[in-house]
């Protein structure tokens, strides 16, 4: 196992900064998730971990080991990718058999490993086969256990179900938490996809531009959303953002713009006043209502019907795209108008020069 810390890491290729100033600890049996966007860093990030990749400058440490400038077959890293690379010619079990080349240990002994990680991931039947006789998921599972039976202190995991279908993903990725769990491994799991990082990850390191916007459990990033970028990337339906100001009123603060004033109560009510704010709802927080002084006017977009629920997609103010989750079945006319409203206290606010959370006071104090 592996406690693994990355201090000050950056790399580039010429002139693109791909990582910057990344610090991050990966605990011992963790499994950590890098999410973000395609070119934001976070395959550099696992490439550098595993040797492939050297990094420009900072530290790469594995259980307080400094390994920045060690090869990779000396960091005893396993990886699975994308794709399964597995070797056309040879069987699944001499593939899972190839990773073993290299050591010292006997016949027998490698006879055993093999069958023990095939036994893990459920492929002992298909170890005749060749990789041409393999669905896709059977291959992505013996390249599991062709990780699995180097018995590695650390499993990274470069988008491993991206290729598969929807079914076959959703049964592989509970698998690999399992799997993980009961090999009580240190794993680290890249992905775009924000249902595989909230679903497997004890913590998500979310990645923009090659740079850590915010590390957390998945019910702090969702809950808690520290950056605009966040609040937008992590949830489906994703949040809804309002432009407008924090006004002081006779009667109280307000969040107000040309189409709406929204009360601002509870902790929201102890933010200061300010010209510029953007205000982040999810999209389950608000609910459509009749026209008043409170409610905010959409143009419908879009009606998703989901089965269990419907999401009803508009043209909000400042042609943001508003979205509100509605019981199946709703039906409305498309460029219809319609009116929504919601509690601000439930609401996150963030300055738009910075990008960053403003804190409520209230729980700044709790």
């Amino acid at each position: 196992m592996a406690r693994i810390e990355l201090k000050d890491i950056n790399k580039s290729f010429g002139e693109h900064q791909a990582v910057k100033g990344l610090d991050m600890t990966i605990e011992d049996g963790e499994l950590l998730v890098l999410l973000g966007p395609s070119g934001c860093g976070k395959s550099t990030t696992m490439n550098m971990i595993a040797g492939l990749e050297d990094a420009s400058s900072g530290q790469i440490l594995f259980n307080g080991r400094d390994v920045t400038d060690i090869a990779p077959f000396e960091r005893n890293v396993a990886m699975v990718f994308q794709s399964s690379l597995l070797y056309p010619h040879l069987t699944a079990r001499k593939n899972i058999r190839m990773s073993l080349k290299r050591t010292k240990l006997s016949s027998a002994e490698i006879d055993k490993r093999v069958e023990d990680a095939a036994t893990t991931v459920d492929v002992t039947h298909l170890l005749d086969k060749f990789p041409a006789h393999l669905s896709g998921g059977e291959r992505q599972r013996v390249a599991t256990a062709k990780a699995i039976v180097r018995q590695p202190d650390c499993f990274l995991l470069d988008e491993p179900l991206s290729a598969l279908d929807a079914a076959l993903r959703l049964s592989l990725r509970s698998e690999l938490v399992n799997l993980q769990k009961r090999l009580h491994t240190t794993m680290i799991f890249v992905t775009h996809d924000q249902v595989e990082a909230m679903t497997m990850g004890d913590r998500i390191g979310v990645m923009r531009d090659g740079r850590l916007e915010q590390i957390g459990s998945p019910t702090d990033i969702y809950n808690e959303p520290q950056t605009l970028f966040v609040a937008g990337f992590v949830g489906a339906p994703p949040m809804n953002f309002f432009d407008g100001a924090i006004e002081e009123t006779a009667t109280g603060k307000v969040f107000a713009n040309a189409d709406m004033r929204v009360p601002l109560t509870g902790s929201a009510a102890e933010l200061d006043p300010r010209a510029r704010v953007v205000l982040a709802i999810r999209p389950h927080l608000m609910e459509l209502c009749e026209e008043g002084p409170e409610s905010v006017p959409l143009k419908v977009y879009a009606i998703e019907q989901l089965g269990n629920e419907a999401i009803v997609v508009c043209d909000g103010p400042n042609d943001n795209r508003i979205r509100v989750v509605v019981a199946p079945g709703y039906s409305a006319q498309i460029g219809s108008t319609i009116h929504a409203r919601f509690n601000a206290d439930v609401a996150h606010f963030f300055d738009p020069a910075t990008e960053r959370v403003i804190p409520k006071l209230t729980k700044a104090a709790a």
